[in-house]
């Protein structure tokens, strides 16, 4: 009978579509709560609303599009779909169901996101649990009135599979499996302790995080633990580089175990017109750092399919780090813009040491930026930025950041050979979806042109490598040709890809 609920759900579309013309769309709630703002950003663009039923989920089925963000009231949600914008479900919980593609953010107030490693979510998620509004139709005006109900007793929760966290896998740990409860001991304490068993290091690893809300805009978050650390998780995600290191051995970070943890206060800004989110920080953070890694301190390597033994992949080291501690402050800022169809997202961190293993003095910025919007027709560009930079003393080893290899420069075989404390890397991509050739079950496949640049260096940013050339997907698999213009070396790869 799924050909009938997919029926039922393009219908539903169409009857919202209709029925918004005729809709007036009144929000009552805090001015500045960001619940309200949510909703006030949202109901000022395009949009669809969607009326659900408390007693069973609506159903935006695998197959289907939504070209606007949608809005759904009311109820649960189960979402397969791609959505070109927001999802926010009012007074239920969102189900993000496999082959779903969101080029927003995903809500839910007074609910919560409920994700699938197949879903893609460009924009992050956000779970208003203690706010929600009460939907009161009449003829046709719909008016959303605010309700806090954080008063409620206090929780505790099994998340996802019975506590179970979505478990991950690399050339270090081997499998990390982490579990813990959800623990909402006040009105406005979330407290996440949980223990993560790494297979090939044989150890259990304590930690817990614990945020506070200090107001309608501000809160406080504890977090410390004791766990394997990268700076290099900006390459690929935690899924695509588990997905690398089981199949083929390829896993494309460095890493180093440490005790760590962080005390932070957030600043949350949003406006309706334009689209603008921000979020301030600061905060001190604690770190005592260890090397781990080489053959001498592991004495074997986690299993994979292909590459067990080669040097250039499970049987890789890690580079050595420097013992001892490092004490500091931080600040930075996250901000989400949007204006028409062109989105643009970046986080910035300073952060600068009053500690460090060997006195050093210096500070260190970390910026990743991207931004999308369409050509013509469905066409479409995307640029994501990762930097690095550093004044002062040369780092700690456990500050520096790599690059090099299929994941940045595919034409560098070995990967992360280049690293250091200056970095830069630009991945810019054209994309033009061929929806006149569609294929049963994986859909239409996208064309497009990468151009990749970057370098990395100690103290220095060396002269920039360039990575250029075509490449097609289909569904959850891409296939690419590259070439470095200055050396005329090329490489094809095949790779997966969530995004379409």
């Amino acid at each position: 009978m799924r050909w009938l609920a997919r029926v039922g759900a393009l219908l539903a579309l169409g009857v919202t579509t209709r029925a918004h013309a005729q809709q007036v769309i009144g929000v009552e709630g805090p001015a500045r709560h960001k619940a309200t703002v949510i909703l006030q950003r949202a109901l000022a663009d395009s949009h669809e609303i969607m009326l659900a039923d408390s007693a069973r989920q609506l159903i935006l089925p695998r197959g289907t599009s939504v070209p606007h963000t949608v809005i759904i009231l009311g109820g649960d949600a189960s979402v397969g779909a791609a959505v070109g914008g927001d999802v926010i479900v009012v007074g239920g919980d969102l189900f993000l169901r496999p082959g779903a593609s969101v080029d927003g953010r995903t809500v839910a107030i007074g609910g919560g996101v409920y994700g699938s490693t197949l879903a893609s979510v460009k924009g992050g998620t956000e779970s208003l649990r203690d706010h929600t509004f009460d939907v009161d139709r009449t003829g046709g005006t719909t008016q959303l009135r605010y309700r806090y109900i954080g008063g409620r007793e206090p929780r505790f929760e099994l998340p996802l599979l019975e506590g179970l966290r979505i478990p991950s896998y690399d050339r270090v740990d081997g499998a990390s499996v982490q579990w813990g409860p959800m623990l909402r001991p006040t009105v406005r304490w979330v407290v996440d302790p949980t223990v993560t068993y790494r297979s090939h290091l044989g150890e259990f690893d304590p930690g817990v995080n614990a945020i506070f809300q200090l107001g309608e805009r501000y809160t406080l978050e504890i977090d410390g633990r004791r766990s394997t650390f990268s700076n290099d998780a900006w390459i690929y995600s935690e899924l695509i580089n588990s997905i690398n290191t089981l199949a083929r051995g390829a896993d494309a970070r460095n890493y180093y175990r440490a005790d760590r943890g962080h005390l932070e206060v957030r600043r949350f800004d949003e406006s309706v017109t334009p689209k603008l989110e921000l979020e301030r920080f600061a905060g001190v953070a604690f770190e005592r750092a260890w090397s781990v890694g080489t053959p001498d301190t592991l004495g074997s390597r986690p299993w994979s399919f292909v590459g067990r033994e080669d040097p250039a992949k499970l049987a890789r080291g890690n580079p050595a780090v420097e013992h001892g501690r490092i004490s500091s402050a931080f600040v930075g800022v996250m901000a989400r813009y949007q204006i028409g169809d062109v989105r643009t997202s970046g986080t910035a961190r300073v952060e600068v040491p009053f500690e460090a293993p060997a006195d050093e003095r210096f500070a260190q910025l970390t910026f990743d930026g991207t931004i999308g919007f369409p050509t013509f027709g469905v066409q479409r560009f995307r640029a994501d930025l990762h930097v690095v930079a550093t004044v002062g003393d040369t780092v700690p080893p456990q500050r520096f950041a790599y690059m090099g290899g299929r994941g940045t420069l595919p034409v560098i075989e070995d990967p992360l050979t280049l690293g250091g404390d200056q970095l830069l890397h630009l991945d810019s991509r054209y994309e033009i979806p061929l929806l006149q050739i569609r294929f049963p079950f994986v859909g239409s496949p996208t064309l497009g042109l990468r151009h990749r640049i970057g370098s990395a260096g100690v103290q220095r940013l060396p002269s920039l490598i360039q990575n250029v050339g075509p490449f097609v997907t289909l569904s959850f698999a891409r296939l690419e040709y590259t070439i470095d213009p200055a050396t005329r070396e090329s490489r094809f790869t095949l790779a997966l890809s969530f995004v379409r």
